[in-house]
């Protein structure tokens, strides 16, 4: 168990992960066709996409501000967001998803408040994909016709896991995880400050005003997505791109590429090829839609700059 929680954290076993399921995923592009589509590309849709992902930044850090004051924790909007607008920018650098998110924390935080920070970032990410998830069924609803039946069972696995992970949480939260017993009393104490801190994240109010941000907020990422598509004469309906933005997430989240790299085009494609997208086109998009989110991360940058807090 040791060795495999070694390569499960291993740099180099993720490289060779995302620099392999590039490669798979090269190997079937058509090159002079992706060239031909960027040639061709609408660039104003694409800065139109960077705007909503810059949108959808500002939504989220204020949706995560509602989490901080749930937990008793000190911050104001403009510097919830200087956290929060680092984070996106340093997920691009870190070989990890989670980097970005552990930057923000601790910017956040200040001593003696770490645990309940972390704790609201983990509420925060993953409130934000159920939120993606109602999103998915909200559009699946109201345009059913384009989505093809092997997305839907995607999203419903999608919505398994969230379901498994969900259970976990709640055992968790009641205490009995089981390995309480096999911790020392520092670890449990800060086991104990985590779930009081969950807990009041997720009273009632809270959760009524930050699943209405959080629907925006994905909205507002689904949006981009079909702009993109749009950039680049990619004629997909905005239900397909919902439905299948969940399972692409999930499966990013999984700790076994450099930031999603790989993962993401190969789900992409996967999925897409079912709503008739050719390999070329869906990993096409795939790319775009992380370069979309590396210029709009850019002011991230100019706030990590910044000594002082806003």
């Amino acid at each position: 168990m040791r060795s495999l929680r070694r390569l499960a954290g291993s740099t180099w076993l993720r490289v060779l992960v995302s620099a392999g399921l590039l490669a798979l995923v090269a190997s079937r592009i058509d090159f002079g066709a992706a060239g031909d589509r960027l040639s061709g590309g609408r660039w104003g849709y694409f800065a139109a996409a960077v705007a909503a992902l810059f949108g959808s930044f500002l939504v989220g850090a204020a949706r995560w501000t509602v989490f901080l004051q749930a937990a008793d924790i000190e911050s104001s909007l403009p510097r919830a967001t200087r956290a929060y607008l680092i984070g996106t920018f340093t997920t691009n650098f870190l070989p990890t998803q989670a980097g970005g998110d552990v930057t923000r924390a601790w910017i956040a935080s200040r001593p003696g408040t770490r645990v309940r920070t972390a704790a609201t970032v983990v509420v925060d990410r993953a409130s934000a994909v159920v939120c993606l998830v109602l999103i998915a069924w909200i559009a699946l609803a109201a345009d059913p016709g384009p989505v093809p039946g092997f997305l839907i069972a995607a999203l419903g696995a999608a919505v398994g896991v969230l379901v498994l992970a969900g259970l976990a949480a709640a055992l968790f939260l009641q205490g009995r995880a089981g390995v309480g017993r096999l911790l020392n009393e520092r670890v449990r104490d800060w086991g104990e400050e985590a779930r009081l801190a969950v807990r009041a994240c997720l009273r009632a109010p809270v959760v009524r005003k930050t699943l209405l941000l959080g629907l925006a907020f994905q909205g507002m990422v689904v949006l981009a997505l079909w702009l993109l598509a749009h950039a680049i004469s990619l004629a997909v309906p905005f239900s397909v791109l919902a439905v299948t933005l969940p399972p692409v997430l999930i499966a990013t989240m999984a700790p076994i590429s450099i930031a999603g790299f790989g993962v993401r085009e190969g789900m992409f494609v996967l999925l897409l090829r079912h709503a008739g997208v050719v390999t070329t086109n869906a990993a096409l998009l795939s790319l775009m839609s992380a370069v979309a989110f590396g210029v709009a991360s850019l002011p991230g940058g100019l706030a990590l700059l910044r000594r002082e807090p806003w």
